[in-house]
């Protein structure tokens, strides 16, 4: 139905299969598998399966993390997904008022019409019937057409005119935020590969989309959120197991000095717990759908990511899997 080039007008599944299926040939011309992309991200196989089959509309974020992650430029996919998000306002909104579009204009526009024509036939004669009226039933629908787009078009501007205003202050208030608590943990050893940028408000990584900055390290990341400070671009799985078909993983990253947990594949109420050895306990329960993450722990030199213990937790089942095995669970 799409080819790897091709998703304009002759596809017959909308914006959103278009966007699937965009998203679909980016990822098999980058030769990532869904566990890759998962690795690469911070949303888990079972999301981007359902993403990139259409089940599941992405979120703006899923959208930039995916073209970070496959090396493409964002800016078509966030195109498609704008055209998606328009079209289901546009739909809401013709729904509401269709009886009352172009057509009530041309009504209230055929009262004042005939001293128009007067003036006309008195200039030019001949053409009088033919130019006077079909211009003036245009005018009125015109102006009608426009006020509809413009009704549907208004709230997905505020909302992108939100989210950049959004953006922006937090990128102030990390800046503000982070650079005094970084600036004064330059004495400590295993965090001077991040530091010297977090003077500056972050430190530094690489990753697909080339080098990055990140929002914190170490003891300043301590109970945030991975994703919000772009932990998740180093990210690697350092633990890792399983209970009935639960996947349970300890995520790291270098650049943060940081661990999360996060596990897959599981139901409502499952959850996973990370502890580290100073005491330190972070708990995520899934609230909708298969998959869900902590907050982060911070790890050192002096304190290395193989003292956190992770563990899942299945409660319709009484059963806990833990890594590593024999370690003080959470």
């Amino acid at each position: 139905m799409f080819d790897e080039e091709g998703y304009g007008s002759e596809s017959s599944g909308g914006a959103h299969d278009r966007l699937a299926a965009r998203m679909r040939a980016v990822k098999e011309r980058s030769g990532l598998s869904y566990g890759r992309l998962a690795g690469k991200t911070h949303y888990s196989r079972s999301s981007w399966e359902r993403f990139l089959n259409g089940k599941q509309l992405p979120s703006r974020v899923a959208v930039e993390e995916f073209a970070a992650a496959v090396g493409e430029d964002k800016e078509p996919l966030i195109a498609l997904l704008d055209e998606v998000l328009s079209g289901e306002r546009t739909g809401l909104a013709s729904g509401r008022g269709p009886a009352q579009g172009p057509g009530s204009d041309v009504e209230i526009a055929a009262a004042p019409g005939p001293a128009a024509p007067v003036a006309t036939a008195v200039l030019v004669p001949a053409p009088d019937p033919v130019v006077s009226s079909p211009p003036r039933a245009a005018a009125q629908e015109e102006p009608g057409f426009w006020r509809c787009k413009a009704a549907a078009w208004l709230p997905a501007g505020r909302a992108l005119g939100y989210v950049t205003l959004g953006a922006l202050l937090g990128t102030v208030a990390s800046v503000l935020v982070l650079a005094p608590a970084g600036a004064g943990q330059g004495g400590e050893k295993g965090g001077s590969a991040a530091r010297p940028a977090a003077s500056a408000g972050a430190g530094q990584s690489t990753s697909a989309a080339g080098t990055i900055k990140v929002g914190c390290s170490s003891d300043t990341c301590l109970r945030r959120e991975p994703q919000a400070m772009d932990c998740q671009w180093d990210a690697t799985t350092v633990r890792q197991t399983w209970l009935r078909g639960l996947q349970i993983e300890l995520r790291y990253s270098a650049a943060c000095q940081a661990v999360w947990g996060r596990i897959e594949g599981g139901t409502i109420d499952d959850s996973v717990t990370i502890k580290d050895h100073g005491g330190n306990e972070l708990t995520a329960q899934i609230r909708v759908e298969h998959d869900t993450y902590t907050r982060m722990l911070a790890v050192a030199a002096d304190r290395p990511w193989q003292e956190v213990t992770i563990c899942g937790t299945i409660p319709r089942f009484h059963e806990r899997e833990c890594s590593p095995r024999g370690a003080v669970q959470p």
